[in-house]
């Protein structure tokens, strides 16, 4: 979920002065600084850190993810967003998970029982979480050198993708202190080479005795609070015909009159935040989410084992489906109207994706942008 995230996050610190080379014989090979991460991470009883958050292609300032864990599974967060003067909260306090939007006044609530781990609104333990599922998870590493970042003496590794993983992630960088092998910096690139990315993590105290009581969460003043059952973490969308996904969706589904030769529909999905508001929290931007109305369907055309998918969806905030984590992609016109072509999962799919004032459709597939512009041409 950090990473839903993450619907989305990242923020940069000290210039790049360039890695000073190290000789083998004298520091640790790349994958004995990873495994010296790991064996650090799981030593810990209790930790606290800040961490700034920032994507280069947003053109806005950090987020700010303040963060308290202490060992088994007590959490609290804190995520500012200075650009929307917007706050959100999660915590962990043992008894239940809570999340809270300043934005839309809510709260989720989830009660912490025997079920516990199908019931999870997150991870409580955000570094563990996102050092295995974000930083390391399928990536080789390789020793550049050592470097000083804010006064502490850190390596530096690039992490490559394995073959395997290399067309759904991206390369990226680390820089982890001597001294405690925390992560202190990543930047992760896209596949131009650009930093897309940016975490700094300032301020990591380890074992300090955090208390309790630190973990408690208050529900704030005028905020609906709305309690989450096993119903609301469903997470496998029904498969329907056109006409039975109408019944579900208020706006008109836009369906093309061209496709390549042998693609025929094969089933719809529909999903809405008026079903579980679990969905709206899985589905809307990591710090935006909470509260969110937005109602789309997926349209499934399909040539033996090859897929075309046609997002079409209503948002009152106009959250893009397909996030674009390579490029910011190529702006064209589709249809008289604003739109962008975009790489995906490493440039083996596209997204084209436009939008006119109250609905978003996005194409995704496999084809090259002569074909994408053919397809969506043709929806009337």
């Amino acid at each position: 979920m950090f990473l839903i995230t993450l619907s989305i996050f990242i923020s940069g610190c000290a210039e790049e002065s360039g890695a000073e080379e190290v000789s083998s014989n004298t520091q640790p090979s790349a994958e004995e600084i990873v495994s010296s991460m790991q064996m650090g991470m799981d030593s810990l009883e209790d930790y606290s850190f800040t961490m700034y958050v920032n994507s280069t292609s947003r053109q806005q300032n950090p987020e700010v993810h303040e963060v308290i864990w202490k060992k088994p599974d007590l959490m609290k967060m804190t995520i500012l967003s200075p650009d929307k003067d917007t706050e959100v909260i999660m915590a962990s306090d043992g008894d239940f998970q809570w999340i809270y939007s300043s934005e839309s006044r809510t709260v989720f609530k989830t009660e912490i029982s025997d079920d516990f781990n199908d019931l999870k609104l997150f991870e409580p333990d955000v570094y563990a979480e996102f050092l295995n599922g974000i930083i390391l998870n399928g990536k080789l590493p390789s020793l550049l050198g050592t470097e000083n970042i804010d006064g502490k003496n850190a390596y530096v590794l690039e992490l490559t993708p394995s073959e395997k993983n290399e067309s759904l992630q991206w390369k990226s960088k680390i820089w982890v202190d001597r001294e405690n092998w925390m992560l202190l910096r990543s930047e992760i690139y896209d596949n131009k080479e650009n930093i897309y990315l940016e975490i700094e993590i300032r301020d990591m105290k380890l074992n300090t005795g955090i208390p309790d009581s630190e973990f408690e969460f208050k529900v704030p003043d005028g905020a609906q609070v709305k309690v989450l059952g096993s119903e609301d973490f469903k997470n496998e969308t029904e498969k329907m015909t056109l006409e039975e996904a109408k019944q579900f969706i208020d706006f008109e589904i836009l369906t093309p009159e061209y496709l390549p030769e042998g693609y025929e529909f094969n089933y719809s999905m529909v999903s809405s935040s008026k079903d579980t508001p679990y969905s709206t929290f899985v589905h809307s931007g990591f710090s935006i989410f909470a509260g969110q109305h937005y109602e789309k369907i997926t349209l499934v055309y399909t040539k033996g084992n090859n897929e075309i998918r046609i997002i079409e969806g209503v948002s009152e905030k106009g959250l893009h489906e397909i996030q674009n984590f390579e490029s910011e992609g190529e702006y064209i016109q589709v249809n008289n109207m604003n739109g962008t072509i975009s790489p995906i999962f490493g440039g083996n799919m596209k997204a084209l994706t436009w939008e006119n004032e109250e609905l978003e459709v996005t194409i995704v597939s496999s084809f090259d942008k002569a074909e994408l512009l053919n397809i969506a041409k043709s929806f009337s």
